[in-house]
């Protein structure tokens, strides 16, 4: 699972925020839940995130809240749940458990006051345990729309589309075949501004705010040369969903 992507927010806006580390998890990537996320409301359909056939792995790990000021906070309460499946809440130290398909999987993590994270991942058959989903406050929310004055919907989704640092050299773009109200990227030097196209030197992530919820946002990534960028997981149908960041992960070659 990406942490990266707040870290990011964390060099451009005032108020900052830091996530809780490179929370790679072997395999699984995010987890998270479904759950009311405080005032979602309807969600849109689940794309196809579902696993291989009927075989599972346990994945667990620890619920975050991303700060406005310092380090991420461990999250008691947060639902954490197989996108369309199983569902837990993690605990009074943050700490959760449950079964999710074994292969491609969407996870969804939400909790009351704040903004959902969506992951895909691939979960192996031996499972994994170090996973560390987090949700973003309304607070850091409302502090990006003031930096870039513009208004976040929170009955809408934003999708990230996050291009692999070592390889993006600037030029690099992304776009959404559904509709949205506005794009974000950062400048060279860490600052938010309005567009879809990478700035060189900068953090490699396009922000789409006010999408239209839907079962399939239709990403795509091209590279700074031309030519697509393909998606890491291609066969997956990505969602946008009320109040909910959805992240998805371009290579270009």
């Amino acid at each position: 699972m990406s942490r990266f992507a707040w870290l990011i927010l964390s060099v451009g806006l005032t108020a900052g925020v830091v996530g809780c580390g490179d929370s790679d998890t072997g395999g699984t990537g995010g987890s998270a839940g479904t759950g009311g996320s405080a005032g979602t409301g309807g969600s849109a359909g689940t794309g196809g995130s579902a696993g291989t056939g009927g075989s599972t792995a346990t994945v667990s790990g620890t619920t975050y809240s991303a700060a406005l000021v310092g380090e991420s906070s461990v999250l008691p309460g947060a639902t954490v749940s197989v996108l369309g499946g199983d569902s837990t809440t993690s605990g009074a130290d943050g700490s959760f458990s449950l079964e999710a398909p074994v292969g491609t999987t969407m996870f969804l993590t939400t909790a009351p006051g704040a903004w959902g994270e969506l992951e895909t991942a691939d979960v192996p058959a031996e499972g994994a345990d170090a996973a560390e989903p987090e949700v973003i406050p309304d607070g850091l929310v409302a502090a990006i729309g003031e930096a870039l004055m513009q208004t976040i919907d929170p009955g809408k989704g934003i999708v990230a589309i996050e291009f692999d640092a070592n390889v993006a050299v600037g030029g690099e773009s992304a776009d959404l075949g559904s509709n949205y109200g506005f794009a974000f990227v950062f400048d060279e030097v860490g600052d938010p501004e309005l567009g879809n196209e990478l700035a060189a030197g900068a953090d490699p992530i396009v922000f789409f705010i006010n999408v239209d919820l839907t079962s399939d946002v239709m990403a795509s990534a091209s590279a700074a040369g031309g030519g697509a960028c393909p998606l890491e997981f291609p066969s997956v149908t990505f969602p946008s969903q009320a109040k909910v960041f959805t992240f998805i992960e371009a290579t270009c070659p």
